[in-house]
């Protein structure tokens, strides 16, 4: 699944997206979103209702935190961050245009912008899912 696939998926794609749990696995390539997502309609009445879902990257090509700006470094005590997930901009982060012409045809990029620390994270694996967990929607700032 690519980031397009995936927006056109689910009504509100990856926008106001709550990252609660980030796990890597080098031997594997493989890396797992823990997050919270709103899978209603920007326009229905439960747009606000968020649930459990897991985006799991395989053949991970890259996956780069950039630190926290230092405004927010010192005010962060929230337990999951809220991210808005845009395409991969090779003018901001010059590794994607370096390997995008050998391997990222097809594959998921995406760069997640972190609004609570104004800064990225940056990921581009050969494939990805992306799944609900069966579980009770929640409200925002909620957990697994």
């Amino acid at each position: 699944m690519t980031l397009e696939e995936l927006d056109q998926k689910f009504p509100n794609g990856l926008v106001d997206a709550e990252i609660t749990g980030l796990a890597v696995d080098y031997s594997q390539r493989s890396a797992t979103l823990q997050m919270n997502v709103r899978c209603s309609p920007p326009d229905s009445l439960d747009r606000g209702v968020y649930t459990p879902a897991v985006l799991t990257a395989r053949e991970v090509f890259y996956l780069s935190i950039e630190p926290p700006d230092l405004d927010h470094l010192s005010s962060f005590q929230a337990s999951t961050i809220t991210v808005d997930g845009f395409p991969e901009d090779p003018e901001k982060f010059p590794l994607f245009a370096h390997l995008k012409s050998k391997h990222l045809m097809g594959a998921f990029c995406c760069r997640f912008y972190v609004h609570d620390w104004n800064s990225f994270i940056h990921l581009a694996a050969g494939s990805a899912e992306f799944s609900r967990v069966e579980s009770r929607a929640q409200t925002p700032g909620g957990s697994f």
